[in-house]
This record gives structure tokens, sequence and C-alpha cells, in this order.
């Protein structure tokens, strides 16, 4: 069973990657993921695209709502709807790994992990970074990547490099 794969490259994401420069103020707004010592996103930063209202999250489906129009994601999360078959869009989280820093090894729980495949998209790195699997499986990914991954697996990122990761996540149901 796969890991992790690519699926395109050379997708154009600069837009995204400048209007999130331009507006620090998106980072961190909710830190339910990056704010717990024992997270292994601990340090880290997220922005919400789209999820379950956090005021309501509990154990079991539920629909995700848009909490932030960035432009193009929402055109790149129809683009890869499209392209995977998609039946239901989940979450869209964008994380922040900082240089020096990393995502610690993990598995992702809860009923948005087993309800939606991951897929994500580079919007910025470096070489040296990488999204990392046991037995040495890894891809070092470049801006404009798309792949997938099976959280189900032990996987965490590592960023030995100088300069900040930026991947967002776009959650997809497909049937099987």
């Amino acid at each position: 069973m796969p890991k992790i794969e690519y699926l395109q490259r050379g997708l154009n994401v600069a837009g995204i990657y400048w209007h999130i420069q331009s507006n620090p103020h998106l980072w961190n707004q909710y830190t339910d993921r990056t704010a717990p010592a024992d997270s292994p996103h601990h340090g880290l930063d997220d922005i919400w695209v789209r999820f379950v209202p956090h005021e309501a999250i509990k154990d079991g489906p539920q629909d995700c709502r848009w909490y932030l129009d960035i432009p193009g994601v929402r055109q790149l999360c129809a683009d890869i709807m499209h392209s995977v078959q998609g039946t239901e869009l989940g979450g869209v989280l964008i994380t922040r790994v900082p240089a020096g820093a990393e995502v610690k090894p993990h598995t992702d729980p809860g009923w948005h992990a087993r309800r939606y495949e991951k897929y994500a998209i580079q919007l910025t790195s470096a070489p040296g970074q990488r999204f990392c699997f046991e037995n040495d499986e890894y891809l070092e990914t470049q801006p404009g990547d798309v792949f997938w991954f099976n959280n189900e697996f032990l996987h965490w990122v590592t960023n030995p490099t100088q300069y900040e990761r930026v991947t967002m996540i776009v959650c997809v149901r497909r049937e099987k």
C-alpha cells in the first residue's frame, strides 16, 4: 500500500503564497493543533481556511465551512476535487514549518482523518526539507507540487534549512 504519491508538478501557487505573506494576521487564529506542548505540531503555524466550526466540534462527521477567502484557494480545491473525483470537500489547512523546525512523528486520529484523504499542495519549500515516513520513504517537494499522503501511517516533516516550508492540505472524500 503506498504511503505518498506525486500527483502533479508545477502549479502556479505564487498568488496564494504572496497573499498569505502580505497578511500575517491570518496565522494562528486557531491554535488547537499547535499550542499543546505534547502536540506533534507544537511551535508551528496554521491557517484554518475551512473546517468544522471550532465552537461546535464533536466526535463524528460534521459539515465543514469556509473561515477565510484567500484568493485562488477555492478554485485550487475545486480543481483537486475534480482531478481525484472527490465527492465531498473537508478541511483545508495551510501549515508553516519555520526554519529549523519539524513536525514530530505522528498518525492523524479522529473522524476527520478517517473520513477524508489528504492532498498537499506545496506553497513554498527549499531543498533538504522532507515529508517523511518510516523505512526511509520521503518526498522533497517544490512549490507547485501536489501530492497525496496516507495519514494512517507514521509521518513527519523535517526542515533543517534556513527557509520556511508552507503547505496547503486539502481533505477530500472519494467513493471507494
